[in-house]
């Protein structure tokens, strides 16, 4: 079937729809419908591998989740509510307005963000609601949730 080449009928196929169809001739038009049809699900059959790993490549090239810039993690969600005020590599400043006084949320935070071995210290400040994240960049980049949340505050850093 590999050798068999369906693009010559499929494109008389085509000229025959289109004519019979300027002819205002029913018949025709759709005996040349049915054969294109059936030339174009050959033509596809023949090709399905190709098809297939272009589709492949393409859907893992899509990253549908970058592309949108949406975030994958809690991480990345609680980044994006924060001001990010600061950012040389190894150490990140936030400010968290819904940090200030919350000693409960604070708590969680710094549980949740403690938890990453990647970060050597965490700190936080109820009165100011800063959050202080060092790291060393190296390290860091062994993870790839860290890595992705790291190049986000980097766009997106009020001064660097």
């Amino acid at each position: 079937m590999k050798s068999n080449l369906y693009g010559i009928p499929l494109f008389i196929a085509a000229i025959g729809t289109i004519t019979a169809l300027c002819m205002e001739n029913k018949k025709m038009h759709a005996a040349f419908g049915v054969l294109w049809s059936g030339l174009s699900v050959l033509h596809g059959w023949q090709h399905r591998g190709n098809m297939e790993k272009v589709l492949r490549k393409r859907v893992k090239k899509m990253d549908l989740f970058h592309t949108l810039n949406i975030p994958k993690s809690k991480l990345e969600i609680f980044i994006r509510t924060a001001e990010i005020s600061s950012y040389i590599p190894g150490r990140i400043r936030l400010h968290s307005r819904v940090l200030v006084g919350n000693d409960v949320l604070n708590r969680q935070l710094l549980g949740y963000l403690r938890s990453f071995r990647e970060f050597s210290e965490v700190e936080t400040n109820l009165l100011t609601g800063s959050i202080l994240i060092c790291y060393t960049p190296q390290y860091l980049h062994t993870n790839s949730e860290l890595t992705r949340a790291e190049k986000y505050i980097r766009k997106h850093v009020r001064r660097k």
